[in-house]
């Protein structure tokens, strides 16, 4: 007889920087670590250290500073963690020089976010697209430890990717597959494609939800549309792109909402370039409903964010709508709270919505009524 035995939590211990001589927008913040706690978090990991340095200078072999590496290694010690996770990119060089000098797992910050796209993606598209991700990040990090470098992503915490039975392929293998990844993406963009001119067709208008992660879209979508699709209180918690019609009594019609996913700063090369399909849902819509937490003290800068995100998936262009969620968290907003400026872009139009309580809704409503017409 054989017994099932739940697999240990990993204990992870973070390490984050903010560079010397050099404009760091982590610098700013009150807690530089929060977002990648929380990534490490969604991944399914327990943090249980931190260390921290500011004005580091950059050593090349770790890319972390020895002091830093060291204050790191006690606390691994000191907590008897099983990941080291950095807030930052690393070479396989550096990571597997960082391992070598600490002793357990490292996974840098694309990695945590690759791993928690391997668990979220639900649908056969997700499960391409975040293939093609791990892929493209790990092929140029084969040289030095092969095989080490090819299981990063697939170990430590149980994730599906690349797997155990790619550690032996090579660089052509490997580039093989990443060319059929992307034919078979290619051909669900097609049919998105036909689909968008069905739509197109039917004059049906198509609101996009695009926001910071974590920024409340989906359950905006399931307030606007009265559907149940998954929403959580989690960075990445959807994943695959959602799409529902409603009927909007402002503009007397059905309209289609789709739930996009989530803008991230320092969002991976990789991930943008495999979910470029997913993403060109926002580059196609008649209006982009952007979602802001400001119940969180930096959501301005998250904003920032996700503006700079539209202008380099192409959906600059596109009419859009300034939309502060979870309204039922917080009081007012220091300011004018129904206008803001977004760097250097034209003032928007802003609209406090609480997808929980329903306030805003209406108001919701009529602003893209005005916006679409």
């Amino acid at each position: 007889m054989t017994y099932e035995t739940e697999q240990p939590v990993p204990t992870a211990v973070l390490v984050g920087f903010t560079l010397r001589n050099k404009r760091d927008p982590r610098a700013a913040l009150d807690d530089p670590l929060e977002e990648l706690r929380q990534l490490v978090l969604s991944m399914g990991a327990e943090v249980v250290g931190e260390v921290f340095q500011r004005n580091m200078t950059i050593k090349g072999r770790t890319r972390v500073s020895t002091h830093l590496l060291g204050l790191a290694k006690n606390e691994i010690e000191r907590v008897k963690a099983t990941l080291l996770c950095v807030d930052d990119t690393l070479s396989g060089s550096q990571r597997a020089n960082i391992e070598d000098d600490v002793g357990c797992e490292v996974l840098d910050r694309t990695e945590v976010i690759l791993q928690i796209f391997a668990r979220r993606a639900q649908t056969t598209e997700g499960n391409l697209q975040v293939e093609l991700a791990q892929l493209t990040y790990l092929l140029p990090r084969l040289r030095g430890r092969g095989g080490k470098e090819l299981s990063a992503l697939g170990g430590g915490i149980g994730t599906r990717g690349p797997g155990e039975t790619k550690l032996e392929t090579d660089r052509r293998v490997i580039e093989k597959r990443i060319s059929h990844l992307k034919g078979k993406i290619e051909q669900i963009a097609r049919r998105r494609e036909l689909q968008r001119r069905k739509r197109r067709q039917s004059g049906m208008p198509l609101i996009a939800l695009v926001g910071y992660t974590n920024a409340g879209k989906s359950t905006l979508l399931n307030a606007l549309a009265g559907s149940d699709a998954y929403a959580d209180d989690r960075l990445f918690a959807t994943l695959d792109p959602i799409t529902r019609k409603a009927y909007s009594p402002a503009i007397g019609r059905e309209v289609l909402l789709t739930d996009t996913v989530g803008f991230i700063e320092r969002l991976p090369t990789e991930l943008v370039a495999a979910f470029r399909a997913t993403l060109e849902e926002a580059m196609y819509a008649d209006l982009l409903a952007v979602i802001v937490d400001a119940s969180e003290h930096d959501w301005q800068r998250k904003l920032d964010v996700v503006e700079k995100t539209l202008v380099d998936i192409g959906a600059s262009e596109i009419p859009r709508l300034l939309v502060f969620s979870k309204c039922d968290l917080y009081p007012d907003m220091d300011g004018d709270s129904d206008t803001i400026v977004v760097s250097a872009n034209p003032l928007l139009t802003g609209v406090r919505v609480s997808a929980l309580t329903g306030q805003g809704i209406d108001d919701l409503w009529e602003e893209m009524s005005g916006a679409l017409a």
